[in-house]
Protein backbone atom coordinates (compact mmCIF):
# COMPACT_ATOMS: atom_id res chain seq x y z
CA UNK A 1 0.00 0.00 0.00
CA UNK A 2 1.11 3.40 -1.38
CA UNK A 3 -0.09 6.53 0.72
CA UNK A 4 -0.92 9.41 -2.43
CA UNK A 5 -1.08 13.11 -1.61
CA UNK A 6 -2.93 14.88 -4.54
CA UNK A 7 -1.41 18.78 -5.19
CA UNK A 8 -3.62 20.70 -7.50
CA UNK A 9 -7.14 20.21 -7.77
CA UNK A 10 -8.08 21.23 -11.02
CA UNK A 11 -9.84 19.28 -13.69
CA UNK A 12 -7.32 16.18 -14.65
CA UNK A 13 -7.52 15.79 -10.94
CA UNK A 14 -10.92 13.71 -10.73
CA UNK A 15 -9.16 10.98 -13.09
CA UNK A 16 -6.28 10.80 -10.15
CA UNK A 17 -9.03 10.49 -7.72
CA UNK A 18 -11.14 7.96 -9.14
CA UNK A 19 -8.21 6.04 -10.20
CA UNK A 20 -6.68 5.73 -7.04
CA UNK A 21 -10.63 4.89 -5.34
CA UNK A 22 -9.90 1.64 -7.73
CA UNK A 23 -6.19 0.51 -6.84
CA UNK A 24 -6.49 -1.30 -3.59
CA UNK A 25 -2.17 -0.65 -3.28
CA UNK A 26 -3.14 3.00 -2.98
CA UNK A 27 -4.61 5.04 -0.72
CA UNK A 28 -5.13 8.74 -1.40
CA UNK A 29 -4.65 10.70 1.99
CA UNK A 30 -4.45 14.28 1.48
CA UNK A 31 -5.74 17.40 -1.29
CA UNK A 32 -4.30 20.39 -1.17
CA UNK A 33 -4.68 23.38 -3.24
CA UNK A 34 -4.74 26.90 -2.79
CA UNK A 35 -8.54 27.16 -3.52
CA UNK A 36 -10.02 26.60 0.08
CA UNK A 37 -14.04 26.68 -1.49
CA UNK A 38 -13.21 24.11 -3.45
CA UNK A 39 -10.14 21.72 -2.02
CA UNK A 40 -12.48 21.64 1.62
CA UNK A 41 -15.47 20.45 -0.47
CA UNK A 42 -13.44 17.65 -2.30
CA UNK A 43 -11.85 16.44 0.83
CA UNK A 44 -14.97 16.52 3.10
CA UNK A 45 -16.58 14.39 0.69
CA UNK A 46 -13.92 12.02 0.14
CA UNK A 47 -13.28 11.82 4.21
CA UNK A 48 -9.33 13.55 4.07
CA UNK A 49 -7.35 16.14 5.28
CA UNK A 50 -7.00 19.34 3.22
CA UNK A 51 -4.00 21.82 2.98
CA UNK A 52 -3.65 25.29 1.38
CA UNK A 53 0.61 25.11 0.93
CA UNK A 54 1.75 21.95 0.23
CA UNK A 55 4.86 22.05 2.50
CA UNK A 56 2.41 21.41 5.23
CA UNK A 57 1.29 18.22 4.18
CA UNK A 58 4.55 16.02 5.39
CA UNK A 59 4.02 17.79 9.06
CA UNK A 60 0.71 16.56 9.15
CA UNK A 61 0.46 12.97 7.05
CA UNK A 62 1.90 10.33 6.30
CA UNK A 63 2.77 10.30 2.79
CA UNK A 64 4.78 7.79 0.36
CA UNK A 65 4.34 10.04 -2.76
CA UNK A 66 2.16 12.55 -4.60
CA UNK A 67 0.96 13.57 -7.94
CA UNK A 68 1.42 17.16 -9.08
CA UNK A 69 -1.40 18.91 -11.16
CA UNK A 70 0.38 22.39 -10.73
CA UNK A 71 0.85 25.23 -13.49
CA UNK A 72 3.80 24.23 -15.58
CA UNK A 73 6.20 26.49 -14.12
CA UNK A 74 5.50 25.23 -9.99
CA UNK A 75 6.79 21.91 -11.28
CA UNK A 76 10.50 22.02 -10.97
CA UNK A 77 10.17 23.82 -7.39
CA UNK A 78 7.68 21.18 -6.08
CA UNK A 79 9.16 18.19 -7.18
CA UNK A 80 12.82 19.11 -6.02
CA UNK A 81 10.53 19.80 -2.52
CA UNK A 82 9.24 16.48 -2.38
CA UNK A 83 11.96 14.58 -3.39
CA UNK A 84 14.25 15.96 -1.02
CA UNK A 85 11.73 15.57 1.34
CA UNK A 86 12.11 11.49 0.69
CA UNK A 87 8.61 11.15 -1.40
CA UNK A 88 8.37 9.64 -4.72
CA UNK A 89 6.95 11.99 -7.40
CA UNK A 90 4.37 11.82 -10.63
CA UNK A 91 4.28 14.76 -12.09
CA UNK A 92 1.60 15.73 -14.53
CA UNK A 93 2.87 16.71 -18.28
CA UNK A 94 4.43 18.51 -19.47
CA UNK A 95 7.54 18.00 -17.09
CA UNK A 96 8.78 21.35 -16.91
CA UNK A 97 9.08 24.24 -18.90
CA UNK A 98 12.65 23.91 -19.93
CA UNK A 99 15.51 21.48 -19.55
CA UNK A 100 17.41 22.50 -17.55
CA UNK A 101 14.28 22.77 -15.13
CA UNK A 102 13.68 19.20 -16.12
CA UNK A 103 17.51 18.42 -15.12
CA UNK A 104 17.42 20.25 -12.23
CA UNK A 105 14.36 17.40 -10.77
CA UNK A 106 16.45 14.64 -12.42
CA UNK A 107 19.53 15.33 -10.11
CA UNK A 108 17.35 15.72 -6.84
CA UNK A 109 15.88 12.33 -7.51
CA UNK A 110 19.45 10.58 -8.27
CA UNK A 111 20.54 12.26 -5.51
CA UNK A 112 17.54 11.34 -3.06
CA UNK A 113 16.88 7.89 -4.50
CA UNK A 114 13.53 8.66 -4.86
CA UNK A 115 11.38 7.81 -7.75
CA UNK A 116 10.07 10.81 -10.37
CA UNK A 117 7.95 9.68 -13.10
CA UNK A 118 6.11 11.98 -15.68
CA UNK A 119 1.98 11.46 -16.20
CA UNK A 120 2.02 11.24 -20.18
CA UNK A 121 -0.91 9.13 -20.28
CA UNK A 122 -1.47 8.83 -24.11
CA UNK A 123 0.57 5.41 -24.21
CA UNK A 124 -2.39 4.14 -21.92
CA UNK A 125 -5.33 5.08 -24.18
CA UNK A 126 -6.22 1.88 -25.59
CA UNK A 127 -6.29 3.41 -29.51
CA UNK A 128 -2.49 4.49 -29.17
CA UNK A 129 -1.47 0.56 -27.41
CA UNK A 130 -3.13 -0.53 -30.72
CA UNK A 131 -1.37 1.90 -32.83
CA UNK A 132 1.70 0.77 -31.19
CA UNK A 133 1.03 -3.17 -31.87
CA UNK A 134 0.12 -2.65 -35.46
CA UNK A 135 3.51 -0.60 -36.62
CA UNK A 136 5.61 -3.27 -33.93
CA UNK A 137 4.00 -6.16 -36.15
CA UNK A 138 5.01 -4.56 -39.38
CA UNK A 139 1.32 -5.93 -40.92
CA UNK A 140 1.10 -2.27 -42.88
CA UNK A 141 4.89 -2.28 -43.47
CA UNK A 142 7.42 0.11 -42.63
CA UNK A 143 6.22 3.37 -41.21
CA UNK A 144 6.81 6.72 -42.99
CA UNK A 145 4.87 9.23 -41.96
CA UNK A 146 2.46 10.81 -39.04
CA UNK A 147 0.05 13.54 -39.58
CA UNK A 148 -2.13 15.27 -36.40
CA UNK A 149 -4.55 18.02 -36.68
CA UNK A 150 -6.13 19.35 -33.95
CA UNK A 151 -7.83 22.58 -33.60
CA UNK A 152 -10.06 23.38 -30.38
CA UNK A 153 -10.79 26.79 -28.69
CA UNK A 154 -8.04 27.52 -26.01
CA UNK A 155 -8.78 30.54 -25.32
CA UNK A 156 -11.99 30.06 -23.49
CA UNK A 157 -12.75 32.01 -20.51
CA UNK A 158 -12.78 28.90 -18.58
CA UNK A 159 -9.11 28.00 -19.24
CA UNK A 160 -7.35 29.05 -16.13
CA UNK A 161 -5.52 32.13 -16.71
CA UNK A 162 -1.89 30.65 -16.00
CA UNK A 163 -2.29 28.83 -19.00
CA UNK A 164 -2.06 32.32 -21.23
CA UNK A 165 0.91 32.89 -19.04
CA UNK A 166 4.31 32.66 -20.72
CA UNK A 167 6.41 33.17 -17.46
CA UNK A 168 4.00 30.14 -15.85
CA UNK A 169 2.62 27.63 -18.34
CA UNK A 170 6.14 27.79 -20.59
CA UNK A 171 4.00 28.33 -23.61
CA UNK A 172 0.92 28.17 -25.15
CA UNK A 173 -0.55 25.76 -27.17
CA UNK A 174 2.68 24.14 -28.37
CA UNK A 175 3.71 22.91 -25.08
CA UNK A 176 0.47 22.03 -23.47
CA UNK A 177 -0.95 20.04 -26.97
CA UNK A 178 2.65 19.33 -27.94
CA UNK A 179 3.55 17.51 -25.05
CA UNK A 180 0.49 14.69 -25.94
CA UNK A 181 1.54 14.66 -29.63
CA UNK A 182 5.44 14.04 -28.80
CA UNK A 183 4.34 11.70 -26.20
CA UNK A 184 2.06 9.39 -28.96
CA UNK A 185 4.27 9.67 -31.80
CA UNK A 186 7.68 8.81 -29.53
CA UNK A 187 5.61 6.07 -27.65
CA UNK A 188 4.04 4.62 -30.91
CA UNK A 189 6.82 4.86 -32.81
CA UNK A 190 9.74 4.01 -30.77
CA UNK A 191 11.39 7.17 -31.39
CA UNK A 192 13.77 9.39 -28.54
CA UNK A 193 14.71 12.59 -30.67
CA UNK A 194 13.50 15.25 -33.51
CA UNK A 195 14.85 17.72 -35.54
CA UNK A 196 12.13 20.11 -35.59
CA UNK A 197 11.04 22.99 -38.43
CA UNK A 198 8.39 25.02 -36.94
CA UNK A 199 6.08 28.05 -36.80
CA UNK A 200 3.85 29.89 -34.19
CA UNK A 201 1.91 32.78 -34.03
CA UNK A 202 -1.03 33.89 -32.03
CA UNK A 203 -3.36 36.24 -33.70
CA UNK A 204 -6.24 36.28 -31.52
CA UNK A 205 -5.03 38.25 -29.03
CA UNK A 206 -2.70 40.26 -26.90
CA UNK A 207 -1.62 36.82 -24.71
CA UNK A 208 2.03 36.46 -24.88
CA UNK A 209 1.69 32.42 -25.83
CA UNK A 210 1.15 31.32 -29.30
CA UNK A 211 -2.06 30.43 -30.44
CA UNK A 212 -1.06 28.66 -33.45
CA UNK A 213 1.36 26.39 -34.77
CA UNK A 214 2.63 23.90 -37.64
CA UNK A 215 5.88 21.78 -37.17
CA UNK A 216 7.39 19.68 -38.94
CA UNK A 217 9.54 16.88 -37.49
CA UNK A 218 11.63 13.97 -38.73
CA UNK A 219 12.24 11.65 -36.23
CA UNK A 220 15.44 9.85 -35.37
CA UNK A 221 14.12 6.28 -36.24
CA UNK A 222 13.67 8.25 -39.84
CA UNK A 223 9.58 8.70 -40.05
CA UNK A 224 8.50 12.46 -40.51
CA UNK A 225 6.42 13.86 -38.84
CA UNK A 226 3.83 17.17 -39.72
CA UNK A 227 1.26 18.45 -36.34
CA UNK A 228 -0.85 21.61 -36.99
CA UNK A 229 -2.28 23.21 -34.02
CA UNK A 230 -5.15 25.56 -34.27
CA UNK A 231 -6.53 27.51 -30.83
CA UNK A 232 -9.14 29.67 -32.19
CA UNK A 233 -11.85 27.14 -32.80
CA UNK A 234 -13.09 23.41 -31.99
CA UNK A 235 -13.41 21.76 -35.47
CA UNK A 236 -10.89 19.01 -36.20
CA UNK A 237 -8.67 16.27 -34.04
CA UNK A 238 -7.57 13.58 -36.78
CA UNK A 239 -4.53 11.60 -36.43
CA UNK A 240 -2.98 9.53 -39.61
CA UNK A 241 -0.35 7.13 -39.62
CA UNK A 242 1.02 6.36 -43.14
CA UNK A 243 3.12 2.96 -44.17
CA UNK A 244 4.55 1.71 -47.04
CA UNK A 245 1.84 -1.18 -47.06
CA UNK A 246 -1.08 0.91 -46.28
CA UNK A 247 -3.11 4.02 -43.34
CA UNK A 248 -4.38 4.00 -40.00
CA UNK A 249 -6.71 6.76 -38.71
CA UNK A 250 -7.20 8.33 -35.45
CA UNK A 251 -10.24 10.24 -34.19
CA UNK A 252 -7.82 11.77 -31.38
CA UNK A 253 -7.99 9.35 -28.87
CA UNK A 254 -11.58 7.92 -29.42
CA UNK A 255 -11.59 5.16 -32.10
CA UNK A 256 -9.33 3.67 -34.46
CA UNK A 257 -9.58 2.59 -38.07
CA UNK A 258 -7.53 0.60 -40.87
CA UNK A 259 -6.96 0.52 -44.44
CA UNK A 260 -4.64 -1.58 -46.37
CA UNK A 261 -3.41 -0.99 -49.60
CA UNK A 262 -5.59 -2.21 -52.76
CA UNK A 263 -8.86 -1.95 -50.20
CA UNK A 264 -11.49 0.49 -50.45
CA UNK A 265 -12.90 1.03 -47.01
CA UNK A 266 -10.97 1.92 -43.69
CA UNK A 267 -12.01 -1.17 -41.19
CA UNK A 268 -12.66 -0.02 -37.46
CA UNK A 269 -10.16 -1.63 -35.12
CA UNK A 270 -11.28 -2.71 -31.64
CA UNK A 271 -8.59 -2.25 -29.28
CA UNK A 272 -8.00 -4.76 -26.72
CA UNK A 273 -7.18 -2.88 -23.95
CA UNK A 274 -10.05 -1.46 -22.57
CA UNK A 275 -8.90 -0.47 -18.97
CA UNK A 276 -9.22 3.11 -17.51
CA UNK A 277 -5.73 4.95 -18.64
CA UNK A 278 -5.42 6.64 -15.50
CA UNK A 279 -6.06 3.49 -13.56
CA UNK A 280 -3.06 2.10 -15.70
CA UNK A 281 -0.68 4.44 -15.32
CA UNK A 282 -1.43 5.09 -11.61
CA UNK A 283 -0.99 1.53 -11.58
CA UNK A 284 2.03 1.55 -13.41
CA UNK A 285 3.37 4.71 -11.04
CA UNK A 286 3.19 2.11 -8.02
CA UNK A 287 5.03 -0.90 -9.92
CA UNK A 288 7.69 2.14 -10.38
CA UNK A 289 8.10 2.66 -7.01
CA UNK A 290 7.93 -0.77 -5.89
CA UNK A 291 11.25 -1.11 -7.92
CA UNK A 292 9.33 -3.78 -10.50
CA UNK A 293 9.05 -3.36 -14.29
CA UNK A 294 6.78 -0.28 -15.42
CA UNK A 295 5.56 1.31 -18.35
CA UNK A 296 5.14 4.65 -16.66
CA UNK A 297 7.29 7.52 -18.07
CA UNK A 298 10.33 8.40 -16.50
CA UNK A 299 12.03 11.62 -16.19
CA UNK A 300 14.53 11.09 -18.62
CA UNK A 301 11.94 10.68 -21.43
CA UNK A 302 9.67 13.53 -20.10
CA UNK A 303 12.92 15.61 -20.61
CA UNK A 304 12.92 14.33 -23.95
CA UNK A 305 9.61 15.95 -24.94
CA UNK A 306 10.42 19.35 -23.29
CA UNK A 307 13.64 19.03 -25.57
CA UNK A 308 11.14 18.07 -28.59
CA UNK A 309 9.21 21.16 -27.31
CA UNK A 310 12.08 23.45 -27.01
CA UNK A 311 13.71 23.24 -29.95
CA UNK A 312 9.74 24.03 -31.12
CA UNK A 313 9.80 27.23 -29.88
CA UNK A 314 13.74 27.68 -30.95
CA UNK A 315 12.72 26.72 -34.74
Amino acid sequence: MIKIAIVGTGAIAAAHIRAISKLPQCELVALCDLNEVKVKELADGLGVPYFLNYKDILTAVDVDAVILNLPHGLHVSASVFFLEAGVHVLVEKPMANTVEECDAMIAAAEKTGKKLAIAHVQRFFGVNREVKKIIDSGVLGRLCMYTEQRSINYFLPTRPAWFTDKKMAGGGIVINYGAHAFDRLFYTTGASSAMIRANCANYANERNVEGHAQILATLDNGVSASITFSGYSTVVYDIYYYFTGGALHLNGTDSIEMKKDGETEWTAIIPECTEDEFVLEIGEFYKYIQGDPSEIPDAQYGRSIIRAIENVYKS
